[in-house]
């Protein structure tokens, strides 16, 4: 095997992927040329998903939208949809929080009214 490129052609720091890559529990050692190949892989996905939201941009300026938005429309990119999530105002936030509680509440009574009844049941059958 080929011993792997310089550093200078990579532009993440083979030091803070090492450091990552060793992170997982079933990661003992990382070897020079793993290192370089995952190294090289992420530039190119970073690469790639940059010049995808990039073609999104109207006014030639990339901003985060541009990249949730990819991410979103993407089923390859599910992995990143809790970590790159669209942006929603504050507004937006308590409407949703809202409603989540709303429902949350209407189970809550759904499941008391439920309980109530068998209950009932319950007692109505050892009565008799």
């Amino acid at each position: 095997m080929s011993t792997p490129k310089p550093e200078k052609e990579l532009h993440l720091p083979l030091s803070r992927v090492k450091t990552i890559m060793k992170s997982s529990p079933e990661v003992d050692a990382v070897g020079p040329e793993p290192l370089y190949l995952v190294t090289k892989v992420t530039e190119l996905f970073v690469i790639d998903l940059a010049k995808r939201a990039f073609k999104n941009s109207s006014n030639n300026v990339l901003e985060y939208k541009h990249i949730a938005d990819v991410v979103q429309e993407d089923d390859s990119l599910d992995f990143l949809r809790e970590i790159i999530p669209r942006k929603i105002t504050v507004k937006q936030f308590k409407e949703m929080m809202a409603r989540k509680a709303a429902k949350a509440n209407s189970d809550d009574s759904t499941e008391e009214s439920s309980s109530e009844e068998s209950s009932d049941e319950s007692e109505e059958s050892q009565e008799e």
